[in-house]
């Protein structure tokens, strides 16, 4: 027997299932607070089967696709297109017992079917194919590029679908017939009839079961979702293409819904008595009354800040130009001075009219930060994680400016939009405060005592890279202001054997301790109320996730003070959701709800107080409202508060006027996990986490946690 192959014992056990849609009803009417789970995967599993037993259709990531299909050509990527499909989900709702959400979906596809050696000739014109070994940089560019792409061989009886892990430097390797190491070319060619290899000196691939086959007797396994993390622009052109309104996505689902019925006649479907029925739910919607802003109401969740709240004595800038001296002149910075000069006294934050220069290359950048100043650092390829790194080893303020922004500023008609919002950046990186609201439907007696609001948020990598987890919680006896009032914490945390990675934070005792102790400190006062907000969970995980960080939390006041109990409250936030909502009346070109819009009964989830919140202005497509779970609350706030005071988080990120599709606090969090992403990417670039060189936690945080903390370095 060849090397690579394996003997498998398989046992099937016959199981019978223990709960049915009807068992799913009965519990929703009853106000269970556990919905059974194994009827609902049931009934997903038989909506994509049956789906997926269409003619020419595919499933991709539990969405059905045409493989017909066109699909749209994305600028500058030849072998990737972009489709559409349906994705059908069972849902148990309050209101409807259970729904079917029907969406349409879109997916980056590589249709593939071609030879892998012309998949890399169409992305990669300047790597010669040849028979000869590739250069070493060609041969890492290559590894970086196909790493996780599906391939299948040619010479197979049957299609296997294999994932690509590098290009190999050596093309022998010992078999158990042959202890002498021989050549792939010479083991395949008399292994397999008819195969034959044309490009003996060529690199191999390897796969991640081991095994090297030349390129050439590889194609791309057809119709695969694109592997890689889709870059801005990328993005960009998928968001573009794949947006629709409410009303044009509103046509779009009544299409993949006839989709969905007309698979519903698949045999097993009709012998279930499974049907979907044709008319669209509707519910009712609330509109929050907006907060006041200097005595004047919020419109359409934006307002017009002429002038900021409070700024700091005196903000002392500096430019670092990591641009040449030719693109950014003295000329050019005395245009984008007189920018910034003119834009901040309008604003009321006091900038010294003096702003420094210097040239540099980002090898020697450390050596040009300056502790005094607030650092301007211009780059035309912004290099972020490294630009932070420097920024935490010589603890200095930066702020980051992409050369396309600067131009922006300078040139023609200057953008005081974009110059507003790094103005706003710049004043809370330096202590200052941007704004408050006037809030009078929110009960003053729930802030009679200290109140502290927590956003949690984690990022995971893959091939063995810890995750990276940040909790923010505000540090003032008033949340309405966006200010620099805002503590964080960054923690590391590897996944568990076997695992990928691990959802909760377990860090989270030790990192609540601290920001309580800062909070008495910065205070003189311990905290009544904790208002906890986590994003990144889903429904599935609520019991072991969110439960697990609430005893932490608990565990963190005890330690402080062994009678210490504040009140708590949990709510987890998802925009990962298929529920779309449009107004059942067109009143403007969008036909989004308005910001402020909240849904709370009809399709929301049965089980906990749960509510939809829209919060943004929508202007492109169709709006996704923010979907809250209020899972524990000491203090039994009102339905009504949790929507209003969620709300009102919203309209208190410092670095726009307007409200954000999230609660401040966890914007934060996210913004803190990013920053800190960027930083483990460039300190550990190079380093082989696959193999288990695991670094120790402390010195992983150690590494990427700023050292200055004293300041909201994400914003």
């Amino acid at each position: 027997m060849g090397i690579g192959r394996k003997v498998y014992l398989v046992s099937v056990k016959l199981t019978q299932m223990t709960a049915c849609a009807q068992d799913v009803k009965a519990t929703i009417q009853d106000g269970g607070v556990e919905v059974l789970q194994d009827p609902i995967t049931a009934l997903n599993a038989i909506f994509l089967h049956c789906l997926k037993s269409m003619p020419s259709r595919v499933a991709i990531k539990n969405s059905v696709y045409d493989v017909n299909q066109q699909g749209y050509a994305l600028p500058g990527n030849p072998s990737l297109r972009l489709w559409k499909g349906t994705r059908a989900k069972i849902t148990p709702t309050g209101g409807f017992d259970i729904t079917v959400r029907v969406i349409r979906k879109h997916e980056v596809i590589i249709p593939g079917g071609c030879n892998l050696i012309t998949f890399i000739g169409e992305n990669h014109r300047n790597i010669r194919m040849n028979n000869n070994i590739l250069r070493d940089n060609d041969r890492k560019t290559l590894s970086t590029f196909l790493k996780g792409l599906k391939v299948t061989p040619t010479y197979a009886n049957y299609p296997r679908k294999l994932t690509v892990k590098c290009i190999s430097t050596d093309d022998s390797f010992s078999t158990i017939e042959s202890p002498e190491r021989i050549t792939i070319k010479n083991y395949l060619e008399d292994k397999y009839t008819g195969c034959r290899v044309t490009k003996p000196k060529l690199n191999c691939a390897e796969l991640t079961n081991r095994n090297k086959i030349p390129l050439e007797l590889l194609n791309v396994f057809p119709n695969q979702s694109y592997y890689k993390d889709i870059d801005a622009k990328l993005q960009r052109d998928v968001i573009r293409n794949a947006c629709m309104k409410p009303y044009e996505l509103k046509t779009a689902i009544s299409e993949e819904h006839r989709t969905v019925r007309d698979s519903l006649k698949h045999t097993l479907a009709s012998q279930l008595g499974i049907s979907v029925d044709s008319i669209p739910i509707t519910v009712k919607g609330t509109v929050l009354q907006q907060p006041r802003f200097r005595g004047n109401n919020i419109t359409d969740g934006q307002f017009r800040l002429r002038s900021i709240e409070r700024s700091p004595q005196i903000i002392r800038l500096k430019v670092i130009c990591l641009v040449n001296r030719e693109r950014y002149s003295r000329r050019t910075h005395d245009r984008l001075s007189q920018a910034f000069m003119s834009k901040s006294q309008e604003m009321g934050i006091n900038i010294d009219g003096n702003i420094e220069l210097a040239y540099c290359n980002i090898r020697n950048l450390g050596s040009h930060l300056s502790q005094d100043h607030l650092n301007l650092i211009i780059d035309q390829n912004l290099d972020y994680g490294r630009i932070k790194l420097e920024e935490s080893a010589q603890e200095v303020k930066t702020q980051c400016l992409d050369w396309l922004t600067v131009e922006r500023i300078i040139t023609g008609k200057t953008d005081w939009n974009t110059l507003a919002n790094i103005l706003l950046k710049m004043n809370v990186k330096c202590g200052g405060l941007n704004w408050t609201l006037e809030c009078p439907n929110l009960p003053s007696t729930i802030f009679s005592e200290p109140v502290m609001i927590l956003g949690a948020d984690v990022t995971h990598f893959n091939d063995g890279r810890p995750s990276i987890a940040s909790v923010v919680a505000s540090c003032s006896k008033s949340f309405v202001g966006a200010g620099s009032d805002f503590l964080t914490e960054i923690s590391v945390q590897y996944p568990k054997e076997n695992r990928k990675a691990i959802e909760h934070i377990i860090d989270m005792k030790n990192i609540v301790t601290k920001l309580l102790r800062e909070f008495l400190r910065r205070t003189g006062y311990k905290p009544g109320k904790l208002i906890y907000y986590r994003d990144g969970v889903s429904m599935g995980q609520f019991e072991t996730v969110v439960l697990e960080e609430l005893y932490s939390i608990q565990e963190a006041c005890t330690s402080l003070e062994t009678n210490y109990e504040p009140k708590i409250s949990v709510v987890v936030c998802t925009k990962r959701h298929e529920q779309r909502f449009m107004k059942k009346e067109k009143d403007d070109k969008f036909g989004n709800p308005s910001p402020g819009t909240v849904v709370c009964d009809g399709v929301t989830a049965p089980n906990y107080e749960n509510f939809y919140l829209f919060s943004q202005k929508g202007i492109q497509g169709t709006s996704i409202p923010c979907h809250y779970y209020v899972i524990y609350d000491d203090s039994k706030f009102s339905a009504n508060f949790w929507h209003t005071f969620t709300y009102y988080l919203c309209l208190t990120y410092a670095r726009c006027a307007k409200a954000v599709s999230y609660p401040s606090p966890v914007y934060y969090a996210h913004l803190a996990c990013a920053s800190a992403r960027a930083r483990f990417i460039q300190k550990y670039k190079g380093h082989n986490w696959s193999q288990g060189k695991k670094l120790s936690v402390s010195q992983v945080t150690e590494a990427i946690e700023p050292r200055n903390r004293n300041f909201m370095f994400y914003v």
